[in-house]
C-alpha cells in the first residue's frame, strides 16, 4: 500500500473511532447546557473573583500558620561618623571621623498564649473553607443562571418552529381557497382574508426569530462569547428531559436535603465557626505572652586619619605640686598638637576580622508581655468579635429562611406549573378537534373564512400557551432537583 493511501486510511479510522472528535471539527458552533455551563463556569469574571477570594484566604491561613515559627532577622549597618562621635569599640567619645559597622542576628519564638495563635488559626482555616465554598456557590449561580437563558432559547425556538408551521398552513390553505375563487366555488373576500392572515403570520414568524436570537445573544453574554461568534444550540426533544414526578416530591424534605447540600448554608455555617474562633483568640489576647529570644552582635570602628606625628606647643599646670623644703613647686606638663593625615583605603579596613571577633557578643532570655491598660483597645477588639459572632449567626438564620421560602416557593410554582401544563394540553386537544372540524366544513363552504381563522387562531395560541407552560413546569422541577443537590441537567 502507497504510503499516502496508508496515511489517509489512519485518518479515517481515528476520526471514525472518536465520534466526538467528529463532531467537534464538524460542528464546533453546536453548544448543548452541559458544555455552556462548563464553558460559563470558566470564563466567569464572578467565579474568577471568587477563586482569588479563597486563594487570598488560603495566603492569610499559611501566613498565620508560620507564626509558630520562630522569627529570624539580619540588620547590617555601614557608615561614617562626623565630629564628636562614638568610639563602637570602645564606647568612648571622641572628635574624630571614623567608618563604622554593626552587625547582629535576632530571633524570637511564641512560647505560650494561652491558645490565642492556635485558635486564630482554626479561624482562618475556617474561613479559607468557606471561601472554597463560596466558589461552589459561585459555579452554582453561574449554572442556574445559564440553564435558564438556555430553557428561554429552547423555548424560543419551539416558537419560531410553531409560527413557520401556522405560516405554511395558512399559506397551504390561502392556496387552495385561491384555486376556488378562480374556479368561481368562493368569493374572493375569502381569499382576501386568508392574505391578511398570512402577512400577520408572517409578521409573527419575523417577531419569534427576532425574540431567538435575542434569547441567543444573551445566553452569549452568560458565556461572555462575541456576539459575532457562530453559536447553535442543540435542541432537545422535549419529552425526553428528565423530569420527576411533581407528586412525589415533599417540600419539608426537600428543604432538610438542601440544608447539607446548598453552598450558601455550608459557607454561612464555615463562617459562624470561623467567627467564634476569632472570638476565642481575641479573649485570649487578654493574657499574658511568653516568648523566647536570642541575639548575636558585633561591632567594627575604624578612624579615618591616622597620627603621622606630634609638636610641643607649651606647658601647663597639672595642679599637682613638689615639696622641697617649706616650699611647694607647681608641676607643670607639655602639651602637644597631633598632627594627623588621611589613611589610604586599604589601611581602613585594618584589624577588621579581630574587631570582629573581639567584640563579638550574644544574649538570650525570656520575654513575657501582658496588656494592662492600652486605651480599651482589647475591650473593643472583644466586644467587635462578639458581634461578628451574632451578626453572622444571623445570617445563616436570615439565609435558612430564605432558602426555605424559595423551596416552598418552587414547589408551589412547579405544582402550579404542572396543573396549567395539564390544562393546556386538554385545552389543546379541544382547539385541535375544533380546528380539523371547522376545516372540513370550511372546505365545504359552510362556515366563513373569518370563523375558520378564529379557530385557526385559538389553536395557535392553545399550542404556544402549551409549550410555555411545558417549559416553565420543566424549568421549576430542574429548580427543586438543584435545590436537592443534583445541579442542572436536561
Amino acid at each position: 500500500m502507497p504510503v499516502y493511501r496508508a496515511f489517509y486510511f489512519a485518518i479515517i479510522i481515528l476520526l471514525l473511532s472518536c465520534p466526538d472528535l467528529l463532531q467537534a471539527q464538524t460542528d464546533p458552533g453546536l453548544w448543548d447546557l452541559s458544555r455552556c455551563v462548563d464553558y460559563a463556569i470558566r470564563n466567569s469574571i464572578s467565579v474568577r473573583q471568587t477563586e482569588l477570594e479563597a486563594r487570598s484566604a488560603e495566603v492569610t491561613l499559611r501566613q498565620s500558620e508560620q507564626q509558630r515559627i520562630p522569627t529570624l532577622s539580619g540588620n547590617f549597618n555601614h557608615g561614617f561618623s562626623f565630629g564628636r562621635t562614638l568610639d563602637r569599640t570602645t564606647n568612648i567619645f571622641v572628635s574624630r571621623s571614623a567608618m563604622f559597622e554593626q552587625v547582629s542576628l535576632q530571633s524570637n519564638a511564641l512560647l505560650y498564649n494561652f491558645r490565642s495563635l492556635r485558635y486564630l488559626i482554626d479561624a482562618n482555616r475556617l474561613s479559607a473553607d468557606a471561601s472554597k465554598v463560596a466558589v461552589e456557590k459561585a459555579r452554582n449561580d453561574i449554572a442556574l443562571n445559564v440553564a435558564n437563558q438556555y430553557l428561554r432559547s429552547l423555548l424560543s425556538e419551539e416558537q419560531v418552529r410553531l409560527s413557520r408551521v401556522v405560516l405554511q398552513q395558512t399559506r397551504a390553505q390561502l392556496s387552495n381557497t385561491r384555486k376556488l375563487v378562480e374556479a368561481g366555488a368562493l368569493p374572493e373576500l375569502n381569499a382576501a382574508e386568508l392574505e391578511a392572515t398570512e402577512a400577520r403570520d408572517s409578521a409573527t414568524l419575523v417577531q419569534t426569530r427576532a425574540q431567538f436570537q435575542l434569547d441567543i445573544l444573551a445566553l452569549k453574554n452568560l458565556l461572555n462569547l462575541p456576539a459575532d461568534m457562530p453559536f447553535e444550540i442543540v435542541i432537545p426533544a422535549v419529552a425526553d428531559i428528565p423530569v420527576e414526578n411533581i407528586l412525589e416530591q415533599d417540600p419539608l424534605a426537600i428543604y432538610q436535603l438542601a440544608l447539607t447540600t446548598q453552598p450558601q448554608i455550608r459557607g454561612n455555617i464555615l463562617r459562624t465557626q470561623a467567627a467564634q474562633r476569632q472570638f476565642q483568640s481575641t479573649l485570649s489576647r487578654r493574657l499574658p505572652s511568653v516568648n523566647a529570644f536570642a541575639q548575636l552582635n558585633t561591632n567594627f570602628n575604624q578612624f579615618l586619619q591616622k597620627t603621622s606625628g606630634y609638636t610641643l606647643t607649651g606647658e601647663s599646670a597639672t595642679g599637682a605640686y613638689v615639696k622641697s623644703g617649706t616650699n611647694f613647686l607647681p608641676v607643670y606638663s607639655p602639651t602637644f598638637s597631633m598632627q594627623t593625615m588621611k589613611k589610604p583605603f586599604g589601611e581602613l579596613w585594618n584589624g577588621y576580622g579581630k574587631q570582629l571577633q573581639d567584640q563579638f557578643g550574644q544574649g538570650i532570655g525570656i520575654n513575657i508581655s501582658m496588656p494592662i491598660l492600652n486605651g480599651g483597645q482589647n475591650r473593643a477588639n472583644i466586644s467587635r468579635a462578639r458581634l461578628d459572632v451574632r451578626q453572622q449567626e444571623l445570617v445563616m438564620e436570615q439565609d435558612s429562611l430564605r432558602l426555605k421560602q424559595d423551596i416552598y416557593t418552587a414547589y408551589q410554582s412547579a405544582l402550579g406549573a404542572f396543573q396549567t401544563y395539564q390544562a393546556r394540553g386538554k385545552a389543546v386537544q379541544t382547539a385541535q378537534r375544533s380546528y380539523e372540524l371547522a376545516t372540513r366544513r370550511f372546505e365545504l363552504g359552510v362556515i366563513q373564512t373569518i370563523e375558520w381563522l378564529t379557530i385557526q387562531n385559538n389553536l395557535t395560541r392553545a399550542q404556544i400557551d402549551r409549550l410555555v407552560a411545558q417549559y416553565d413546569y420543566i424549568f421549576r422541577m430542574k429548580v427543586l432537583e438543584f435545590y436537592k443537590g443534583r445541579g442542572i441537567r436536561l
